[in-house]
């Protein structure tokens, strides 16, 4: 993958777009027996990248991997995926469960280019991959659903996914499609992942203190 993936802004825009030509919207799952999740924690120039894959039915951490590597590309908004999608395929790789399901900390198709970092992975890894990102782009737009604390996120008058906030405590997630999975579905079927004290899926949660606690040992 490195040798074809974006090293400049102006290629990642021309990436971007065939991605998002590539994306399928379909639900491309039969059943769901394992899930997976991945997150990225950094700090320094040190990015901390860690998996974990569930037992669907359970809930039970079947297993979990953490890979380290040097960060490539700087923060830039709407580009996200250029310093964290080659992050989550190393990850992948190294995991020995192929799951059915994969969870990222980020966007889908609720992206501009309709290939936020959930996106790319689903379309480069082949697999279905579902975005939840903490925070709204600014391109959003919003309507009611029959669900009081569900909202349709749209983004130039097309639906591309939802925003959840079932306690007013915390922050909304973003959820949206990445590959291989309806917008319908992005949260149907993860919905019973949310637990009363987690703002993110328990297993995205499980992730990112996995991401975060090596990050900590590691430097200290």
């Amino acid at each position: 993958m490195n040798s074809h993936f974006p090293q400049t802004i102006q290629e990642a825009k021309e990436f971007q777009k065939k991605i998002a030509n590539k994306v399928i919207l379909e639900d491309m799952l039969s059943e769901i027996k394992t899930i997976g999740a991945f997150d990225i924690s950094y700090k320094q120039d040190k990015a901390f990248t860690a998996g974990i894959i569930i037992d669907n039915a359970t809930e039970e951490v079947l297993e979990e991997e953490v890979i380290v590597s040097e960060i490539q590309f700087p923060y830039i908004p709407t580009f996200l995926f250029l310093r964290e999608v080659p992050s989550f395929i190393a990850l992948l790789s190294k995991i020995s469960i192929k799951p059915d399901l994969v969870l990222i900390d980020g966007h889908g198709i609720a992206h501009p280019k309709n290939a936020g970092s959930a996106t790319v992975f689903g379309v480069l890894a082949n697999i279905p991959s579902i975005g939840v990102a903490k925070k709204p782009l600014k391109f959003f737009e919003y309507s009611s659903s029959e669900v009081k604390y569900l909202k349709q996120v749209f983004l130039n008058e097309k639906f591309v996914g939802y925003k959840y906030q079932p306690n007013t405590n915390w922050n909304p997630v973003f959820i949206s499609p990445g590959n291989l999975v309806s917008v319908k579905s992005s949260f149907t079927l993860i919905q019973n992942l949310f637990k009363s004290r987690f703002k993110l899926p328990a297993p995205l949660h499980k992730a990112h203190n996995l991401a975060t606690e090596f990050r900590n040992k590691h430097l200290t």
